[in-house]
């Protein structure tokens, strides 16, 4: 496998719309304990007060990433349903079925956009950043982020983890050169598509290695805390209550299962 699959494509008109629709409900004709759907966002601000660009989706049984246009497609990418597979049923019904497991790394940015934006209430989701703070051994105070997740478990061969790498930086300086509105410029330039695609095609073999070392007792702390990430896109206003935490501490990064931070989910999240 290498780090940046070639199947993919760019979803930007009703019509291309409509057959992914049918793709993506097609995967799910028959039932399975093992996800189907990975999912990404790119955009700039990507939270309620920013904008999303593409929502990416990675349908693993078909090895194939479908990058849908929201840019161009607006609200139309959320309420134009299917006509075979995905007969009357949309992208916003798809996500927010809770028979539908989607996997997404740190859904809080995510689900704010996708809630507060388009209101997408998002369900079935399944958070790889916190089930790799759950099997992790050591320390759990911080939260890892993506990139150092795929360099410690994604098991990328040499070639492959430095044509991961060269992606992910020429990605980040052109998002740095275009004060972030890159997701929005089209076409969309050959490194903009590569880098959406690579990280959410590397989600699968993420997963795998997690749920496989991921016990009852853990699993259900990672699905009440689940539940209270996707709780956070229903506040008046968008920030990660945290407790005890210094003035310039990044609250993204504390580990949810932080000595005195339990008493607060019951206070603050609404």
């Amino acid at each position: 496998m290498t780090s940046s699959p070639t199947d993919y494509v760019v979803i930007d008109t009703v019509d291309g719309l409509v057959d992914t629709l049918d793709a993506l409900y097609a995967v799910h004709t028959s039932p399975t304990d093992v996800p189907r759907l990975y999912v990404d966002l790119e955009g700039y601000d990507l939270c309620r007060h920013g904008r999303i660009s593409l929502l990416a989706i990675h349908a693993e049984p078909l090895q194939k990433t479908f990058l849908i246009d929201v840019h161009v497609l607006g609200p139309l990418s959320f309420i134009t349903p299917g006509v075979d597979a995905g007969k009357g049923k949309d992208l916003k019904m798809l996500l927010q079925d809770p028979e539908i497991p989607k996997v997404l790394f740190d859904c809080r940015n995510d689900s704010d956009a996708l809630y507060n934006l388009y209101q997408v209430d998002m369900a079935g989701v399944e958070d790889l950043q916190l089930m790799e703070l759950a099997t992790r051994r050591g320390r759990r105070s911080l939260v890892n982020g993506l990139a150092k997740t795929i360099v410690d478990y994604a098991e990328l061969d040499e070639e492959q983890l430095k044509q991961w790498k060269e992606t992910k930086e020429e990605g980040k300086r052109r998002m740095n050169d275009d004060d972030g509105t890159v997701f929005e410029q089209r076409p969309l330039e050959p490194i903009v598509i590569q880098y959406a695609v690579q990280d959410v095609s590397l989600l699968p073999r993420l997963w795998v290695l997690f749920n496989g070392k991921l016990n009852k007792n853990w699993r259900s702390k990672v699905d009440e805390e689940v539940y209270w990430r996707l709780q956070l896109a229903r506040q008046d206003e968008y920030y990660v209550i945290t407790a005890r935490v210094g003035r310039n501490a990044d609250a993204m990064v504390l580990s949810p299962w932080s000595r005195g931070k339990e008493d607060r989910k019951k206070r603050n999240y609404f």
